[in-house]
């Protein structure tokens, strides 16, 4: 059992990084593990407030309250879902120190259970954000039996173990089955990211989902427990059915060992699987391909990009989501242009489509966790013959490619479709307020990363979902939001966001400037 508790709070410490916190005498990465446990502690407190309020509502209207159980747990048990598919072959078989805990004398059983519920606990706390507080008040408004608050705790535990199974298993079969393909990266990601488009597509029509709720309860709970039969189980079980409760505990159980215990058969097979690489039969040396150093930092900097499942999704969603605003706006243009005027919204169209720009082109940019992802080959780009600014270059570039042409096509859509709504000044200001802000959160996430990058990962989730810079930089997506849309809707006049766009412009060019001016050092300090 030691060796068991001592990996269980090897692989907790490395996730949420309180050692570091705790011991650590370096500022920076003591900083970085605080920001990442204040975003942790944000995420939670905004999903267990939301599912709060809304088993309240539901509960105060006299709906059952098994139907807001149900509901709330089929969200969480689907965002579990979606995680554990998103890391789970990373976080269960992919990792670093395999050939030096492989040594050791663990057994392999001791190994695979530590490090599935390593990816358990991170799915069990968001559960719990999501769960807890509608179990709080159904135990104000309702006084349950005694038997209630255990039963209550041990079901939610349980909650995320089959959405964690189901997830991480299929990543795992979809991982091996493409692992000796070439293209296994784009594959993968491309599966994960439709599964993330339509968890996204599920959060946008939840507010629908709980006006239905309200109107119609039974019928939609009905839908709900067909698709997901676990939901049902937890939601009746907690608010009184014996038989489901035990029925839903010996379940999870039953699925969390016979997964455990399948994954210790396969373990040693299926790492070695996911671990080799694809090797091209009958190779033969032909000609050589040259390019200049800078094209070359580039393709480095995009292979490294599309080599990383996690970034790949962190960025790519964003300029996906770019484009469908763009064609769904352009599509409904005339619903949307007649409810404008018939509400007498006009005037602050141009400051509501240039914030959905401006939210989803700065979101997330690869520059925030571009020096990071290098990890430990950085000494690599230290010691190359070539000028730092290039190397800055290259990590800026990739972020404009990514993101400038989706950006582009989304606008140009938006001021053919809208030409009635936009002035020659408002569309002016439709393409350069959106493009400056794609610009200056693109050097300034490389400026955030020079200052806090963290090189000792082993998973690239760590650096992507977890690390300093990216909560500064989402802090600085809403800021700039705020900063450009607010004094449109004040002022009103199209030009203000002419005036913005040279402001924020000026802002880039003085971090840019930085940036090239003190390329060498940021590179020699890293």
């Amino acid at each position: 059992m030691k060796p068991l508790r001592t990996l269980i709070k090897l692989y907790l410490n490395s996730i949420f990084r309180f050692p570091v916190i705790r011991y650590s005498k370096d500022p920076r990465e003591r900083r970085n593990a605080i920001m990442g446990v204040v975003a942790i502690g944000i995420i939670v407190t905004v999903y267990g407030g939301m599912a709060g309020m809304t088993s309240l509502q539901m509960i105060s209207a006299g709906i059952d309250p098994a139907v807001p159980f149900l509901m709330i747990a089929a969200m969480a048990s689907m965002f579990a879902l979606a995680m554990a598919f998103a890391q789970g072959s990373a976080t269960l078989s992919g990792f670093a120190d395999f050939d030096t805990l492989m040594g050791m004398p663990i057994k392999t059983g001791t190994i695979v259970f530590a490090r599935f519920f390593a990816l358990y606990s991170v799915e069990a706390l968001y559960c719990t954000a999501y769960l807890l507080p509608c179990g709080v008040v159904y135990a104000i408004l309702c006084t349950p039996v005694w038997w209630f608050y255990p039963a209550f705790l041990v079901m939610l535990l349980l909650l995320p173990v089959a959405p964690v199974v189901i997830g991480s298993g299929a990543d795992l079969l979809i991982s091996a089955a493409f692992a000796g393909s070439r293209h296994r990266k784009g594959i993968t990601s491309a599966i994960k990211m439709i599964l993330l488009l339509g968890f996204i597509v599920f959060a946008y029509m939840l507010p629908r989902l709980s006006e239905r709720f309200m109107s119609a309860p039974d019928e939609t709970a009905g839908v709900i427990s067909r698709i997901y039969p676990p939901a049902q189980w937890f939601a009746e079980g907690v608010t009184g059915n014996v038989l489901l409760a035990i029925l839903f505990v010996s379940g999870s159980a039953a699925v969390c060992a016979l997964f455990i215990l399948l994954l210790n058969r396969t373990f040693l097979p299926l790492h070695d699987r996911l671990s080799a690489g694809y090797h091209v039969k009958n190779y033969r040396l032909g000609t050589l391909k040259r390019s200049s150093a800078a094209k070359a930092l580039f393709l480095i900097e995009r292979k490294r990009f599309f080599n990383s499942t996690a970034w790949v999704i962190n960025t790519i969603f964003g300029s996906i989501l770019i484009v469908v605003f763009g064609v769904a706006a352009a599509v409904m243009s005339n619903t949307v242009t007649q409810f404008l005027r018939q509400a007498s919204l006009e005037r602050f169209a141009p400051a509501i489509v240039t914030a959905a720009l401006i939210f989803c082109a700065t979101l997330s940019p690869t520059t925030c966790c571009a020096i990071s992802m290098e990890g430990k080959e950085i000494w690599i780009s230290k010691t190359l013959p070539v000028p730092a600014k290039l190397w800055l270059r290259a990590k800026l570039l990739l972020n404009l490619v990514l993101v400038g042409p989706a950006l582009l096509i989304a606008i140009t859509l938006l001021a053919v479709f809208y030409a009635g709504l936009f002035s020659p000044p408002a569309i002016a200001g439709l393409y350069l307020l959106p493009l400056s802000a794609l610009l200056f959160t693109t050097v300034f996430g490389l400026f955030v990363n020079a200052k806090l990058p963290r090189f000792s990962w082993k998973s690239d989730t760590e650096v992507v979902k977890q690390s300093s810079p990216v909560l500064v930089m989402l802090g600085v997506c809403f800021g700039l939001m705020a900063v450009t849309t607010v004094p449109m809707l004040i002022f009103g006049s199209p030009w203000v966001s002419v005036a913005i766009a040279a402001a924020v412009f000026a802002a880039s060019a003085a971090v840019y400037g930085s940036l090239m001016k003190n390329a060498e050092q940021i590179r020699g300090n890293l």
